[in-house]
């Protein structure tokens, strides 16, 4: 456990060289990343950390928001506490928000990003949109903008229904089935499932609360270090679209598809994920 930024954040850490530090996303914790602690370590000096509320953290407070910038404020805490800037960041779904937003505000401590399809709806329009945000991006970007009209309406309006009601179980299943696809919500394990229900407790403060933050003027063109996107091929068709949007738009960026993949990439294709991340941060 690691004391910073007022709290405490359970890590783990392996491996010496160039410093790796992996962010997870939502409904998860750090064994999201349990199939690249090894593999990476080989190479690098990885840290894996749970981020606020996550378990096995401290679980968050009923009624109290959860906060983006805090997450992104205990991240730059953290880098600062180990002396590891600059270092590279692999970072998944909400995570990449997370890392994104660093590296907008504190570009010196990222020696280069890998961002697992960041949910990056925000750069483009406000959650929930106004009319006239969806019509314009609409015209610009059409396949962009019915992506996330159908994330809006088949996800997260559900979701942040039912959370508000207090059935944290049909909020999940919304959620999960709408950033995974059924088949592979339908598949978790029992294992992974449990860290989903674990971790929700964020996710519902997020919804009820903060929500997503508005990015679009986040000036991104400061993000000028190297930047992997990754997304997965079987995953729903938003999340290739929003990084196709993004490779557009950041000045030093690549974007690659993962075969048999759904939105949890890293911990469907594990080898040819760490064959990515080590070929890319290693040129």
């Amino acid at each position: 456990m690691i004391e910073v930024n007022g709290t405490s954040l359970a890590t783990f850490q392996q491996g010496r060289g160039d410093p790796v530090t992996l962010v997870h996303g939502g409904v998860s914790d750090l064994r999201s990343w349990t199939g690249q602690m090894s593999a990476l370590s080989r190479d690098f000096r990885v840290l894996c950390y749970s981020r606020r509320f996550h378990a096995p953290n401290a679980p968050i407070p009923p009624d109290q928001p959860d906060t983006f910038q805090t997450h992104v404020d205990d991240l730059a805490a953290l880098i600062d506490h180990l002396g590891t800037a600059p270092t590279h960041i692999v970072a998944h779904s909400w995570g990449g928000l997370i890392a994104l937003v660093l590296a907008t505000q504190r570009p010196e401590m990222c020696r280069s990003l890998v961002l697992i399809e960041a949910p990056s709806v925000t750069v483009h329009l406000e959650i929930p949109p106004k009319p006239l945000q969806l019509l314009k991006l609409f015209l610009s970007n059409p396949k962009l903008a019915v992506a996330i009209a159908k994330l809006g309406a088949g996800t997260f309006g559900p979701a942040e229904k039912a959370f508000r009601k207090g059935d944290d179980k049909a909020a999940i299943a919304h959620f999960g089935r709408g950033v995974l696809g059924d088949r592979a919500f339908d598949g978790l394990s029992e294992e992974r499932y449990q860290q989903v229900w674990d971790n929700r407790g964020p996710d519902r403060a997020q919804v009820l609360y903060h929500g997503f933050p508005d990015l679009r003027n986040v000036p991104l063109s400061r993000v000028t270090m190297p930047v992997l996107l990754l997304s997965g091929n079987s995953s729903p068709v938003v999340f290739r679209r929003l990084n196709d949007a993004l490779a557009d738009r950041l000045p030093n960026a690549i974007h690659r598809i993962i075969p048999n993949a759904s939105h949890i990439v890293q911990e469907d294709a594990p080898d040819e994920v760490n064959a990515q991340i080590a070929g890319f941060l290693k040129t």
